[in-house]
């Protein structure tokens, strides 16, 4: 995605890797996006409620989290923010079908970083390609090696 289309755009990023989370933060602020982070779903309501209701436009969470799991977390911002695209991102598969109903769409860990930019492009209805931004990305793989 060409940063044009990310400017102006706040994700809410929620994982408790705070490795990944950073990392992934790294490539969307680079790819435009201004990008809030949160290390647990209790983190990421306080959030919400600490700075009044921030303006999110997309919210890419984990599943699996201490506390609460990213689908309750979903269930939660669909209830209060009916307009919000949510992402399910994680590494679990097994996830019941039931629980997915408050996301947008699931993307797997395992299909890379550019899978994920491709549904945020999606959801939020760009028009602009998927980046490879060759900075972006490349300052991504060197980061964390085996993650695409």
């Amino acid at each position: 995605m060409n940063s044009q289309g990310a400017l102006g755009t706040t994700l809410l990023l929620v994982d408790d890797d705070t490795i990944q989370l950073e990392l992934r933060s790294l490539l969307l602020k680079k790819s435009g996006f201004t990008v809030l982070t949160a290390a647990s779903p209790v983190e990421a309501i306080a959030m919400i409620v600490r700075d009044r209701n921030p303006r999110v436009d997309l919210a890419v969470l984990n599943y699996e989290m201490p506390v609460t799991n990213g689908c309750v977390l979903a269930a939660y911002l669909r209830t209060r923010y009916p307009q919000l695209k949510i992402i399910l991102h994680s590494g679990a598969v097994d996830i019941p079908e039931n629980q997915t109903l408050c996301v947008n769409s699931f993307i797997a860990k395992g299909e890379g970083v550019a899978r994920l930019l491709q549904q945020i492009s999606v959801l939020l209805g760009y028009k602009a390609e998927v980046a490879r931004s060759a900075t972006s990305l490349e300052a991504y793989r060197e980061a964390a090696p085996g993650s695409f």
